[in-house]
């Protein structure tokens, strides 16, 4: 207990000098770590939290090339990367327009076709279950899931190309594990749907949600067209060799997304923020009044047993979830398929918490942390 208790307390202290380091950030060359990987990682792990918010703060600047957008919002989206029939896909710099539909459902709402349109077709966790919104959210909303998109930087994107993974036939051929550059970058964001609504938007907007423009295809084959908060951003990089995962929601989420229980509570988060993080949530949270209403949750980078979720992705299985341990289990077989992540423990599933040993990926090619190649198709 008093270990326990002690390692809260330096965690606390840690945050404290964190948030009272008041160094400007060069946003300029952020992705690339300034073109200075060591000094870039010397900074990080004497404080975490401290880069995980600036890099938080330059991908919600707004666009030096598409004025419209937010840094983060010009990254790829993996439904251009791992394409249907298993193409090879287009340029990064190239983004694939929204479908006719979309763009003409957009004009008719008087929707800015200048920013981005964020295709957030996927509701399921990895659980295989949704999170659905409740609470304040309108009457038409109550009980629609969260939807969800996989973003990737250029650096990634353009390692996935050159070793030909974007399909299935790429990886059941590899010679050998993966091993992304350390400029590699990964995003996942968690969106509420808005639509149309006016009054539900603005709601939103002054609960500090950043409301961007979206679209998601019904089973019908039709398209909703309309407006979504972010709620979660997971912000994942490769400056170590274990990748840095930093999750942010905001605040307010308990207010319009609810539990799976019979009856239904507000979703919460179980796992932070983490006493490190709380103090420079307060210190970001006041000069960035735009973002005032985000915090992160918390940082994983060393190969430790640890538990880190966002209640909005990670939501029914916060309990069990290491996104460092989980991604850990990132492997290809071709006679097994991918890894299975899930641990049976009382009659039940869990997910790791504590990275795996090398011997259970015998007869595997690593993929070097990355699942989101679990969504390439067999080349047709």
């Amino acid at each position: 207990m008093r270990r326990a208790i002690s390692i809260t307390v330096l965690s606390a202290l840690a945050g404290l000098a964190q948030a009272q380091d008041t160094t400007p950030f060069d946003c300029s060359q952020f992705l690339k770590f300034g073109n200075d990987i060591p000094t870039t990682k010397a900074a990080f792990e004497k404080n975490p939290e401290t880069m995980a918010w600036n890099w938080f703060v330059c991908l919600n600047q707004f666009s030096p090339t598409q004025a419209s957008n937010r840094v983060w919002e010009t990254m790829k989206p993996s439904d251009q990367v791992y394409l249907p029939d298993g193409a090879a896909p287009g340029a990064y710099a190239s983004p694939v327009p929204p479908p006719t539909e979309v763009i003409t459902q957009a004009r008719t709402l008087g929707m800015d076709l200048n920013r981005t349109f964020h295709n957030i077709n996927a509701t399921q966790q990895v659980d295989g279950l949704a999170l659905h919104m409740g609470g304040a959210v309108p009457a038409a909303q109550k009980g629609n899931p969260v939807r969800f998109q996989l973003l990737m930087g250029q650096d990634t994107f353009d390692y996935i190309v050159q070793r030909q993974v974007y399909n299935m036939n790429g990886q059941a051929a590899l010679p050998d594990n993966l091993d992304f550059p350390a400029t590699s970058w990964e995003l996942k964001a968690a969106w509420l749907w808005i639509g149309s609504d006016t009054t539900y938007r603005q709601t939103l907007a002054n609960d500090g949600y950043y409301i961007g423009q979206a679209y998601f295809q019904q089973d019908d084959g039709t398209y909703q067209v309309g407006y979504a908060a972010l709620s979660g951003l997971h912000v994942v990089n490769k400056l170590d060799d274990n990748w840095v995962w930093t999750t942010f929601e905001n605040i307010n989420n308990s207010k319009y997304t609810v539990t799976n229980a019979p009856t239904p509570t507000p979703m919460t988060n179980t796992t932070g923020p983490t006493p490190a993080a709380k103090p420079v949530n307060v210190s970001f949270q006041a000069s960035n009044p735009t973002l005032s209403k985000y915090e992160l949750i918390g940082v994983e980078y060393q190969p430790v047993t640890q538990v880190l979720a966002n209640s909005q992705l990670e939501s029914a299985f916060q309990n069990t979830s290491s996104c460092l341990a989980c991604h850990g289990t990132a492997a290809y077989s071709n006679d097994k398929g991918y890894f299975n992540f899930a641990l049976k423990q009382g009659g039940g599933i869990v997910y790791p918490t504590t990275p795996l040993p090398a011997s259970d990926f015998a007869g595997y090619k690593k993929l070097d942390f990355v699942w989101s190649l679990k969504r390439a198709q067999w080349q047709r």
